[in-house]
């Protein structure tokens, strides 16, 4: 079967019965309308975002966490460092009311968190310090 009944029950299942279709990327049609478009790239956006709702619904659906997404080679780890730093950066430059930072910075630390416990429990690794220092990821 290629719809789910039951949104989520049986996304990975789905994504295994195509695969072969998703290799050639031309699958969007037999895909559940909650897991059309889902590639390496919405997942990226996912974790750039620290949205940790998506990272789920991608992973679920068969998207490969240390699938290259760049000629460089880096993976979605590679992206959570870099943005995980840039949301460090900017909460401790904010120049709103300090209780606002504050509640902001939390929210934002929570759904890292998610994101990363999710990437981790995929198996998802980094693809090399030196890399991700000399290429903007």
């Amino acid at each position: 079967h290629f719809r789910c009944r039951v949104p989520g029950a049986c996304c990975v299942s789905c994504a295994a019965r195509i695969s072969s279709h998703l290799a050639m990327g031309n699958c969007d049609s037999l895909m559940p309308e909650a897991h059309r478009s889902l590639s390496v790239e919405s997942l990226e956006n996912a974790v750039r975002r620290m949205d940790p709702e998506m990272v789920l619904l991608c992973l679920e659906g068969g998207v490969g966490v240390n699938d290259p997404i760049d000629k460089h080679g880096h993976t979605v780890m590679d992206v959570f460092v870099a943005e995980h730093d840039n949301m460090m950066k900017t909460s401790m430059s904010s120049r709103g009311r300090s209780v606002d930072a504050t509640r902001v910075f939390c929210e934002m630390q929570a759904n890292s968190v998610e994101v990363l416990n999710l990437l981790k429990s995929a198996g998802g690794v980094m693809s090399g310090r030196s890399g991700q220092r000399r290429r903007g990821v």
